[in-house]
């Protein structure tokens, strides 16, 4: 029976660092099933979720310490249960676009309104980048979410527009 992992990794971006983290897994006959990674700043950080035996996973948390100081890496694992089908008991999935002049608190309504609707954010990624005519501060939010079968599509529609006119964001929602 498989076992899952959670690990995660910060530090400082350099060349490389994809490929030390891969080894280190591999060499405990893991697997890296899904995995996210950014440069934010001056600072590289990865999650991933890695299966494998359990003896396997238990070697690899055993490792990660010594791992973390030979590599500067600030490193963090929780094990976890198998990935679930939420689609399977109902739940329909989305991608959401929004964009709109960057300020504070974008984010915050956004998810607020997600979160009163029972909606489950699978992923979300955001940049603030310069408009292309104007130059002025844009903010790009794109969001994957499951929205509870309790939920219908027009509710969501209305909820999640509202959200984003409140914080002046202009959203596109999609059926994924």
């Amino acid at each position: 029976m498989r076992q899952y992992l959670v690990f995660s990794a910060v530090g400082h971006d350099k060349p490389g660092i994809v490929e030390t983290i891969s080894k280190f897994v591999l060499q405990f006959d893991c697997n890296i099933e899904d995995s996210r990674m950014a440069v934010l700043g001056g600072e590289f950080a990865l999650i991933v979720l890695i299966s494998g035996e359990p003896e396997k996973i238990a070697a690899l948390q055993d490792a990660e310490a010594e791992f973390g100081q030979h590599t500067k890496l600030t490193i963090v694992t929780k094990t976890t249960s198998p990935p679930a089908d939420r689609v399977a008991k109902g739940y329909r999935r989305y991608s959401v676009h929004a964009v709109g002049l960057d300020h504070e608190g974008i984010v915050h309504q956004i998810t607020q309104a997600l979160a009163a609707l029972g909606v489950n954010i699978e992923a979300l990624e955001s940049t603030a980048a310069s408009a292309p005519v104007t130059g002025a501060p844009q903010f790009i939010l794109d969001l994957k979410i499951e929205a509870p079968p309790s939920l219908s599509e027009p509710q969501l529609r209305e909820k999640l527009t509202a959200a984003c006119e409140a914080v002046n964001v202009d959203a596109e929602i999609k059926p994924a």
